[in-house]
């Protein structure tokens, strides 16, 4: 029999007299996957209608969609985390086995556990590239400033929650990738000594991971729905350029479809990378052999270049200081910048901001090759 639509609407009725669904639906937009604010005082069914007869631009077109695919990618890393941590046990004894086990025994686990370290890659490449972009298109002043030093902060926060992550399989690639982490972060004023007192010291041991557990799937994670909550909330408040926007000629329906494709196409990629290209599932940890090509995760290498690169005479403290610098440099370039980024072309900074950039890349190749060649 099929459902008759008077009914359907009492029992819609009934819940919007006990609880504000139009608010509920609202709040998809905090973080993107409504690109549209609704009217809280109205019922969900004339909140939705009155959205969709109105025109507005969409985030997903190149190249705001960075915005949204970044947390595309942090919902399917929650999935299928929280997939994984029914079966993870997080200490140093039996996480190798518990992580195995996910592997080679759970329906699927194989795939999950790819599709979350592909996941989790993707995630950081596009954080990054956010941040490249609002340099390059000077996104950075004239009212964005919140929106700048979130983008930085979540990568900074992305790459603490992979370094976490990597630990969890204590395996020996994963094991070693930490510690050579570890090295550059301990070296960081204010910054290393923070990660000691959390993680419980500088070495690396069952109740590190057991604290990293936590960081990995609480802490961080936490932190990042903060920041993507004010990221969003930014661009409501001041757009999502100071170029002015196209003819806002898209409806809502069309929006929420290119929302669908984007998770459709993100879903296709994660698992084509998974099956085609897996990550290999490396030995047991063993804290006294060091694998010959163990190196800091891709984001670190250059800095871990930058603290080799110095003689010893040169004190680590000072050494840690000058990257520490270098980060809040970048983090408040807004302040340091007072021309308003590219609208009147702080030349200067565009030249040193780009500098920059393909020093970093150079100083990660190198880093890279050095690593691997000893």
């Amino acid at each position: 029999m099929e459902p008759q639509p008077g009914r359907e609407r009492s029992f819609l009725r009934w819940i919007e007299t006990r609880v504000n669904l139009t608010e509920i639906v609202s709040f998809l937009s905090a973080f993107g996957l409504l690109p549209t604010e609704l009217d809280t005082r109205k019922p969900l069914r004339e909140a939705l209608r009155e959205a969709f007869s109105q025109p507005l631009p969409t985030y997903a077109r190149w190249p705001n969609i960075l915005g949204i695919l970044s947390f595309i990618l942090f919902l399917f890393l929650a999935v299928s985390g929280t997939m994984m941590a029914f079966y993870y046990q997080p200490t140093a004894e039996a996480a190798y086995s518990a992580a195995t086990a996910i592997a080679r025994d759970v329906s699927f686990g194989s795939l999950i556990q790819q599709v979350h370290r592909w996941a989790a890659t993707m995630f950081l490449l596009v954080l990054a590239a956010r941040v490249v972009r609002f340099f390059l298109a000077g996104l950075y002043a004239s009212g964005r400033e919140v929106i700048w030093m979130v983008a930085v902060l979540s990568f900074v926060v992305g790459t603490f929650s992979d370094v976490t992550g990597r630990l969890l399989p204590w395996t020996a690639r994963g094991y070693w990738t930490t510690v050579r982490a570890r090295e550059v972060i301990d070296a960081l004023p204010i910054v290393g000594p923070t990660v000691s007192f959390l993680v419980g010291g500088s070495g690396i041991d069952s109740l590190t991971l057991t604290r990293f557990y936590v960081l990995h799937i609480a802490v961080f994670p936490a932190a990042l729905l903060i920041l993507f909550y004010l990221h969003f909330s930014s661009i409501r408040r001041v757009g999502m350029s100071r170029v002015a926007e196209a003819p806002k000629s898209r409806s809502l329906r069309v929006a929420m479809y290119d929302v669908v494709l984007i998770v459709t196409f993100l879903v296709g990629v994660l698992m084509t990378f998974a099956v085609l290209w897996p990550h290999p599932f490396d030995v047991a940890a063993d804290p006294f052999f060091t694998p010959p090509d163990a190196r800091p995760p891709w984001y670190l290498l250059a800095p871990h270049t930058v603290l080799e690169m110095f003689p010893t005479i040169v004190p680590t403290f000072l050494r840690g200081l000058m990257l520490v610098i270098l980060l809040a440099a970048v983090l408040f370039l807004p302040f340091l910048d007072r021309s308003g980024g590219t609208e009147r072309h702080s030349r200067g900074f565009f030249i040193l901001g780009v500098a920059v950039m393909v020093a970093w890349g150079l100083l990660s190749l190198w880093g890279w090759h050095v690593e691997v060649s000893r």
